[in-house]
């Protein structure tokens, strides 16, 4: 069956049966990335093996890194797309997508000791997911170029080999990977031949909101017809950063209204936050509670507005609800990504033209190395021009 064909029942199905709107619109970004696939393959027709090869292709290309959520959302895609071409019908109760695994049988025995360690190792699913693909890369190099090789025969110039096979965009996270991995086979040889090795950073420019963008979405948190919560999260994702993987795991007991602070844990690197709440987000977190939030049987501070009440369910239900804020604010994307981490830039930058001095940022932001704030300094232009040098002194003559 024809792509163009499969998708449009598959988008039909999944409305047909009920599914919400962000869900819905979760697999039509699905369908559009696949579409887009299959035309640089030149492929019109449907199998499973172009299938496969969609579901694997798991790396982010506009930050070069490992996608948990193309990882599941594509999986999920590609197994309803099989389930029609194999029964005729989308079968939407199909078991969760096995983790990517070696063809080796021995390297896949290290691949799942080291999942298996990872667990123990870290509670951050992310973080679990960025190590084991790592090692998933790793061995699948080793068994296209060196077969079932040992972990204790790998040398200085097969890492390397590996390396120079990497992405120049990726080479960064791909020396994080293995440095974690040689240090749970316990390969401190390997550690020290790669411990001077230093990747190309690649900076992009951090997008921020203008500031009549901003006044336009104050605007539209301030209509009637915008549900109490969105307003309530997109207030704290403006003032604190808080990343999405972060704000839909707030809990009741997280604000402390006596004290008019709000604290949590980041997931991403486990430090523990906690920042004033200000009268503008105590303010519209205080209404959503009173007048809209759903009686759940949950502690969670923000919950689905329709039945089952339940947490949200991840990124991108706050993606779409952002999304949809700044889409009614008329805010263009121009190459922007419209979802929680666009609040985040804006937090940071906001704080830096307000020359909040960067420790305090990081710790704001749950940066373990201040450094790595820094990056948020390109935003404040008008600093920035005051670190230019000026032309007087340079000579006018043009050397042809």
């Amino acid at each position: 069956m024809d792509i163009d064909t499969v998708c449009k029942l598959l988008i039909s199905a999944l409305e047909d049966a009920g599914y919400n709107s962000s869900t819905i619109f979760n697999y039509q970004g699905a369908v559009r990335r696949f579409k887009a696939f299959c035309e640089e393959r030149n492929v019109t027709e449907y199998s499973s093996d172009v299938g496969e090869l969609y579901a694997n292709d798991v790396i982010s290309p506009k930050t070069g890194k490992f996608s948990k959520e193309r990882y599941h959302l594509q999986g999920r895609f590609i197994r309803l797309m099989d389930s029609y071409i194999n029964t005729g019908k989308f079968d939407f109760a199909v078991s969760a997508r096995t983790r990517l695994q070696p063809d080796n049988a021995y390297h896949r025995s290290v691949y799942n000791e080291f999942c298996a360690y990872l667990k123990d190792e870290y509670d951050n699913e992310n973080t679990q997911h960025f190590y084991d693909y790592g090692m998933y890369s790793f061995l699948t190099f080793l068994e296209s170029n060196y077969n079932a090789l040992r972990m204790e025969d790998i040398t200085v110039p097969i890492v390397l080999a590996y390396l120079k096979n990497t992405k120049p965009t990726r080479q960064r996270e791909v020396l994080c990977e293995i440095r974690k991995i040689f240090r749970y086979l316990g390969r401190n040889d390997l550690l020290l031949a790669v411990a001077g090795i230093h990747a190309p950073r690649y900076n992009r420019i951090i997008p921020v909101l203008e500031t009549s963008e901003q006044e336009r979405v104050k605007a539209v948190t301030e209509d009637t017809n915008t549900p109490l919560r969105d307003t309530a999260m997109i207030l704290l994702g403006l003032s604190t950063g808080i990343r999405a993987c972060d704000i839909i795991n707030l809990r009741l007991s997280d604000i402390d209204w006596r004290n008019d602070t709000i604290s949590w844990r980041q997931s991403k690197t486990g430090n523990l936050v906690c920042v004033p709440l200000t009268p503008s987000v105590g303010n519209a977190i205080a209404r959503y509670l009173v007048e809209q939030r759903p009686n759940a049987p949950n502690d969670y501070l923000f919950v689905r507005l329709l039945a089952p009440f339940d947490r949200l369910s991840g990124h991108s239900s706050c993606y779409v609800m952002v999304k949809r804020i700044l889409e009614k604010a008329s805010v263009q994307k121009d190459g922007r990504i419209l979802g929680m981490h666009m609040l985040r830039h804006n937090a940071a930058s906001t704080m830096v033209r307000n020359e909040v001095p960067i420790e305090t940022i990081a710790a704001i932001l749950g940066h373990s190395d201040p450094d790595t704030t820094g990056i948020y300094i390109t935003t404040d232009q008008e600093r920035l021009k005051e670190c230019v040098l000026p032309f007087g002194s340079i000579s006018k003559e043009v050397i042809p």
